[in-house]
């Protein structure tokens, strides 16, 4: 996935603070070196998917791109930035679209360039691989994304 470089260049140009973006990095990328959510995730919080509890601890967290791939994780992660403000959850949602750009500029070659992002950010695959379409953080991310688009897949090429 892109370099946190990428990501905390695109955070601030969101207008989220410098901490806030490497706060998210860390959580998504190496949660178990984020302390606050570790700590968090071993008060054993219950969270609620279609009307099931399910109790939560640091070790089903443990995950590397955790988020993005897995709705009870998303949901444990937004839970617990839900508390520390929009600019968390937004930098969170900024941080995962950026990782699904890149998954995709990784895949793309000469026989098959990438699509343009607004039919890579459909509301299917937001709904899929980010969060709800409907959310007026998530779209705002999503307006964001697409309007730098240009420098932004350039940027994600560029990276690592």
């Amino acid at each position: 996935m892109p370099e946190w470089t990428v990501h905390d260049k695109w955070a601030k140009q969101l207008g989220i603070p410098g901490a806030v973006s490497r706060f998210i990095n860390l959580l998504i990328d190496k949660p178990q070196k984020n302390q606050e959510y570790m700590d968090f995730c071993n008060r054993s919080a219950t969270i609620y998917r279609g009307g099931k509890p399910t109790k939560m601890n640091a070790g089903m967290v443990d995950h590397h791109d955790s988020g993005r791939n897995n709705p009870v994780l998303a949901t444990i992660h937004l839970k617990f930035l839900r508390k520390k403000g929009n600019e968390y959850v937004m930098a969170w949602y900024l941080h995962q679209t950026l990782d699904y750009l890149k998954s995709w500029v990784n895949l793309s070659n000469e026989i098959n360039p990438i699509p343009p992002i607004e039919d890579i950010l459909t509301d299917k695959r937001i709904r899929k691989k980010i969060g709800d379409p409907q959310d007026p953080i998530v779209e705002a991310v999503r307006t964001f994304v697409v309007e730098h688009s240009g420098a932004i897949l350039q940027d994600l090429r560029d990276s690592k």
